[in-house]
């Protein structure tokens, strides 16, 4: 039978917190206070000390730890160190020798460690907002990012920035070698890549940076239409462009088209080696394999187009975005034959990948239940609570995050359209204590929405934390920090009547999310763990739903409900009622199971 050699214990591994903690306790501080303000729940459940006895039974073997190892350091401090631990009375010396000798320094964070085990709380509470927890994560973020990884996470700024890049590189042997290569982005008038046949090690880089040779741009493609065409385009990037200057005015569907777009062209000069206009029918099978199940070495985390790390996949797409992607390719192709670009389609002899057909063809089960809604959105709930428990300076952008939250979980608005709604657009309606703001939603079309008053006052509170006049006209959400990006500054400081612009699509996402996990990790705010891991993983969205939801349970009528969510057919509307009806079986069961158990 083999034996065990292992016969050294496992020494133990401290963290920053863990330091601090211990000389909070060697100076008598409640062990209740160092536990509220030393760890989070996540880090003392990872210790294991759900308990405040456990966490005091730690920090007290710590302490003997410690006392052996400074007592082999520096022999002469053994006597002191083991007085003091027995009449618990620590002297500023006998401290310095227990923290010096016991060599803080030789502990090593860890790539899976807490952020808050080695960071500052402030600093950990910032980077949590952004949905990074470990190190790890920040060592994905900061890659994926560059060098500018710091300016979309508000206060954190290039100092702190500067300062956790010199702290990682320290200890870069136990958290590897950070490569933070230049991100910076270059116009794209020159700077463009050439674009050469290198299976084994292909330039991966998006649209805007291609620079075709002529033996793959599909000037000379077999599929070229023999006739004069409508376009201007002399190859397959310009045919690109010229299709998607289509969609100039649909920002969103305009980006997720070329992505789809760029995805093809790559594969095919890479995959095939041909130029797009070449591709015949038995290439277009190969690509909806490839879609299926895509070169590892071509996917990567979410980053900046211009990035080195930029891939054209984050990952594996799932059925319905690989029918997604077929069905932007075929329109694409449609459309180069209409303009007699190309001779024919090849994508009309392909057919559709196989897709689960959802019960509910949206996700509105991520809607809030209406006691969280009430919760969180009510007079005094978790919104309000979470203003008050903030300090001044922040204050006033949990204000306009609560004004949005209310603007779309009231009215039902798409976040597109909440970002671009006008405040000349919303006006008291005479007679009733309610408000109407006429917006542009999907396929370019008006419609009316109506807000009860608190919609309003938050907004008006909004403004006022802007400065603006009450009348003033603009947009009805405005950022109240700008960040320092080149794009940013030239958006809303640049010139002199910039001030007020709204937010792009992505950014008022971001603010509603990061907000929702700021009133999540609010540990002054009494609710559930339920409710935390709610509000955590919410998406903007789920408040369009939840005001869907809760208006059909309401009473209000299908038609009226169509109008106000901009749906196209009512068919859209009625998975409300369907969704409404599910819940009401599960909350059902739920009573009677309580009743069973009361009654038993």
């Amino acid at each position: 039978m083999a034996q065990n050699i292992d016969v050294a214990s496992a020494i133990p591994r401290y963290t920053r917190a863990d330091f601090t903690a211990l000389r909070a306790s060697l100076n008598k501080l409640p062990i209740a206070f160092i536990a509220s303000n030393y760890y989070t729940e996540e880090d003392l459940e990872a210790l294991g000390c759900e308990t405040l006895a456990g966490l005091q039974d730690r920090l007290d073997a710590m302490r003997d730890h410690l006392v052996e190892r400074a007592s082999v350091a520096n022999p002469h401090s053994a006597e002191g160190l083991r007085n003091a631990r027995k009449s618990a009375r620590w002297s500023q010396v006998a401290l310095k020798y227990l923290f010096q000798a016991a060599e803080f320094s030789s502990s090593q964070p860890q790539r899976q460690d807490a952020l808050s085990a080695w960071l500052k709380p402030r600093v950990a509470r910032h980077l949590r907002n952004e949905g990074v927890r470990t190190l790890q994560d920040l060592l994905t973020l900061i890659e994926a990012r560059g060098p500018t990884w710091w300016r979309p996470i508000p206060r954190l700024g290039q100092g702190k920035a500067g300062a956790l890049l010199r702290w990682l590189t320290k200890h870069e042997q136990t958290l590897g070698v950070l490569s933070v290569e230049d991100t910076k982005q270059v116009p794209m008038t020159g700077n463009l890549v050439p674009i050469t046949l290198r299976p084994s090690n292909p330039i991966l880089v998006p649209l805007e940076g291609m620079l075709l040779p002529g033996e793959l741009d599909g000037s000379q493609g077999l599929n070229r239409a023999p006739h004069f065409s409508l376009i201007e385009a002399r190859n397959d990037l310009e045919a690109i462009e010229s299709y998607l200057i289509k969609f100039r005015a649909q920002e969103k569907t305009r980006r997720a088209y070329r992505r789809e777009l760029e995805r093809l062209l790559l594969w095919s000069i890479y995959k095939r080696k041909k130029p797009l206009s070449s591709l015949l029918v038995e290439d277009s099978e190969a690509f909806k394999d490839f879609l299926a199940e895509p070169d590892p070495t071509w996917c990567g985390p979410k980053t900046s187009r211009w990035s080195v790390r930029w891939k054209p996949f984050e990952g594996t797409l799932s059925p319905k975005s690989q029918l997604y992607a077929i069905t932007v390719i075929r329109a694409f192709f449609a459309w180069l034959v209409n303009v007699r670009y190309l001779g024919g389609n090849p994508w009309v002899a392909i057919g559709n990948p196989v897709t689960e057909v959802a019960l509910l063809p949206m996700q509105i089960d991520k809607a809030l239940p209406e006691a969280l809604w009430s919760a969180l959105a009510g007079t005094d709930g978790y919104l309000d609570q979470a203003i008050r428990n903030a300090e001044a300076k922040h204050k006033g952008q949990l204000r306009l995050a609560k004004a949005a939250l209310l603007l779309i979980g009231h009215s039902g608005l798409r976040r597109e359209e909440a970002a671009t709604a006008k405040r000349e657009n919303l006006k008291k309606i005479q007679g009733h204590a309610l408000y109407e703001l006429a917006v542009l939603g999907k396929r370019s079309k008006w419609r009316t929405v109506f807000l009860p008053s608190e919609v309003v006052h938050a907004l008006q509170t909004h403004w006022c934390d802007r400065g603006d006049d009450q009348e003033k006209d603009g947009f009805v959400l405005s950022p109240l920090v700008i960040p320092p990006t080149t794009q940013a500054i030239r958006k809303h400081l640049a010139g002199d009547n910039n001030k007020g612009k709204g937010f792009s699509v992505d950014g008022l996402g971001r603010l509603i999310t990061r907000s929702l996990k700021q009133v999540a990790d609010d540990v002054k705010i009494a609710m559930s763990d339920a409710e935390r891991e709610s509000l955590a993983t919410r998406g903007v969205h789920a408040f369009r739903h939840t005001f869907g939801t809760l208006s059909v349970a309401k009473g209000l009528p299908l038609d009226v409900l169509q109008r106000v969510l901009g749906h196209a057919s009512l068919q859209t509307t009625s998975i409300y009622v369907q969704a409404e009806r599910q819940r009401s079986i599960e909350e059902m069961g739920l009573l009677f199971e309580r009743q069973k158990t009361k009654n038993n």
